[in-house]
């Protein structure tokens, strides 16, 4: 057993990969009890285990869910395909291209010393080697060692795949978009493929080419995102908002009932300083989807609509009072809106359920000092460096609350302390960096 949850199947709240990464393995295992409901609800509990074609299942189901780009759903099933076969190097490839996708580092690296036990040099434990490289942005080594493994496989759709998400990542939209395209030669209803290839292909101003590989990706399975709104989040990520605004609107008309593109469009109408038209939007959307209010939570707090998320989060609170998560996200909501007293009570409840939780000491001893109650931000602060003394930030946090308490010598030393503590963690990434394990030794 990896010893890794695989509760990460739902993704409709906002924060929710932000909170549990930040959690770790601690969070994973928590959204699992926080979400799991009977087991009849819950399809990673109900299934027969000990049916022969289980394994199969998560794995093409798995896989699906990577074709997809739904890389939280993919991550959760190749876990369990792992801990229930780990010695599919493949599905641990592939985890490990998720976890670095998602920016889960904890789970990179407990796949990696998978692998790294393993001794393989079996092209998917190369790739592994490469998924980790990019990880650390050692872009150079990575794409050295994705060569190397297609070297031994050229025809791999997975193995090609990260390669172009090597290339999106350093920038280089020529390479992947060829990489893409030998991937759509190989299989052309790879849904990942279409929509990375119009990502690439947009990045270099082919607007209309990347609209045909959206469209073609939604023919492929209707449940992706529109074309039009997937074009017009890349007009709007490259600031273009006036054609992001067109965009919208036309994903609107074609998809009415579905209500991301309309936040877009309220937002890009702020950005272009229309403000009745924002406003207008906003009426629609507490108008239209007025019923949906739980579904629209995330996207409200996205847009930092926050004031309309707490409601909705209080009445969640109240309906799931052991869900650590939602009580993060209403802390945080709290704090966003500027009543610190709710914060800290919402953060002092999920620590009655969880109280080795460094994450949640480490957010109460924002909060006090925020509410500048310093002699309880150091008590958190205390508290959560022993949970987890490698965390640099908090040593900085504490040391300023000392500060204003007149304990000087004690900031002093806890200032010394965080230097120690960020140099320990560069230390760690320049090994990492460089391919190497905790002690020392590279593969290659």
């Amino acid at each position: 057993m990896l010893g890794i949850s695989v509760a990460r199947a739902e993704s409709g709240r906002l924060g929710k990969v932000e909170f549990l990464l930040q959690l770790g393995k601690f969070g994973l295992e928590l959204f699992c009890m926080a979400n799991a409901g009977p087991p009849s609800q819950n399809p990673f509990v109900s299934r027969n285990r000990e049916d022969a074609g289980f394994e199969e299942e998560l794995w093409q189901e798995g896989l699906g869910a990577f074709y997809r780009e739904d890389d939280e759903t993919a991550l959760t099933l190749l876990l369990e395909v792992v801990e229930s076969n780990p010695k599919n190097l493949r599905a641990i490839f592939l985890a490990m291209l998720c976890a670095a996708n998602l920016s889960d580092e904890e789970t990179l690296e407990e796949l990696y010393g998978v692998i790294r036990r393993k001794g393989s040099r079996h092209p998917y434990a190369v790739g592994c080697e490469a998924v980790r490289a990019m990880f650390y942005a050692n872009y150079e080594r990575a794409e050295h060692l994705f060569k190397m493994a297609l070297r031994a496989l050229p025809d791999d759709i997975d193995l090609n795949i990260g390669l172009g998400i090597l290339y999106d990542q350093n920038g280089d939209g020529d390479k992947s978009a060829e990489v893409y395209r030998r991937v759509l030669e190989l299989a052309p209803d790879n849904i990942r493929a279409r929509i990375s290839l119009g990502m690439s292909l947009a990045i270099s101003g082919e607007y209309l080419s990347a609209l045909a590989e959206y469209e073609y990706a939604k023919r492929l399975d209707p449940s992706v995102e529109n074309p039009h709104q997937h074009l017009g989040r890349d007009f709007y990520s490259e600031g273009m908002i006036a054609e992001a605004v067109q965009e919208f609107m036309i994903a609107i008309t074609e998809e009415p009932d579905e209500p991301t593109a309309y936040f877009f469009l309220m937002d890009c109408y702020k950005r272009l300083g229309q403000v009745d038209e924002a406003l207008d939007v906003y009426e629609l959307i507490r108008e239209r989807f007025k019923d949906r209010s739980e579904e629209l939570c995330g996207l409200y707090q996205q847009f930092q609509l926050f004031q309309e998320a707490k409601p909705i989060l209080e009445k969640l609170v109240q309906e799931h009072p052991d869900d650590v998560e939602l009580l993060l996200q209403l802390s945080q909501v709290c704090q966003e809106t500027g009543d610190l007293n709710t914060a800290i009570k919402v953060l002092n409840r999920a620590l009655d359920s969880f109280p080795d939780a460094f994450l949640l000491w480490s957010n109460l001893a924002r909060l006090y000092y925020e509410d500048r109650d310093y002699q309880k931000a150091v008590m958190a602060a205390r508290r959560a460096i022993q949970l987890n003394p490698e965390d640099g930030e908090i040593y900085g946090l504490l040391s300023d609350a000392l500060l204003f308490l007149g304990k000087f010598e004690e900031a002093e030393a806890s200032a010394r302390e965080m230097e120690r503590a960020r140099d320990r963690a560069w230390q760690r990434y320049q090994q990492r960096f460089a391919g190497k394990d905790e002690t020392g030794d590279s593969d290659q």
